[in-house]
């Protein structure tokens, strides 16, 4: 009785590493992540999508919306998702499943060469995203929304303008320091497998390039 035991388990147990044809289970955990772009840039309720800048008119809407005690934001910052697992290691492609995402956002309020971190939006995905192992980039849109009083009054107002520009204008999804890279994301996600739920031992920074 127990050696059937023992038997089944062994079967069970490599069933399932031959169906995931996965050597070794991390790595299912090698999921690449990069900032991809923004879209529906709202500054203060002007759309910033098609602007390189703001009239004199918008930013006087905008300073004075400043001034009443408040600057609200809102857009989507797309995260792009590669996965690796595309058979090139096994017989099998292997798709997995992004299940939740913890997320913090950090601005760069200023536009020199140091990245000056400023906190100023944290959230966690509402729905799975499948990744499928195929050589494929798969979006996860992040909803953003935060107020930025506190950080137009640090930097200055031009400075954010400055900065909403590059980060959500019609030159938002260039891969540069000075526009994407005024923006990163430190997140946690765990991922559906085969082989169980895995979340990542640590945080992940996620910016301008590729980062597993």
């Amino acid at each position: 009785m127990r050696r059937s035991i023992i038997v089944s388990c062994f079967m069970i147990i490599s069933i399932l590493l031959v169906a995931c044809s996965v050597t070794d289970p991390l790595t299912l955990l090698r999921c690449q992540f990069r900032i991809e772009n923004t879209e529906d840039f709202l500054l203060t309720g002007i759309q910033l999508d098609s602007l390189e800048s703001l009239s004199v008119v918008q930013i006087a809407e905008v300073v004075a919306v400043w001034t009443s005690g408040s600057c609200p934001v809102d857009f989507t910052l797309n995260i792009g998702i590669h996965n690796p697992n595309n058979g090139s290691t096994g017989p099998d492609i292997i798709p997995v499943t992004l299940t939740s995402l913890v997320w913090d956002l950090y601005l760069d309020g200023d536009s020199g060469t140091a990245f000056d971190t400023t906190w100023v939006a944290s959230g966690t995905m509402s729905t799975p995203l499948e990744i499928p192992g195929a050589n494929e980039t798969v979006l996860l849109p992040l909803d953003i929304s935060f107020d930025a009083f506190a950080l137009m009054s640090e930097v200055g107002v031009m400075n954010f303008i400055d900065l909403a520009l590059a980060i959500g204008g019609i030159n938002s999804s260039l891969r540069t320091s000075d526009h994407i890279g005024r923006m990163l994301v430190t997140a946690v996600p765990t991922i559906s497998t085969p082989l169980g739920p895995m979340t990542y031992a640590g945080t992940l920074n996620i910016s301008l390039d590729w980062i597993d």
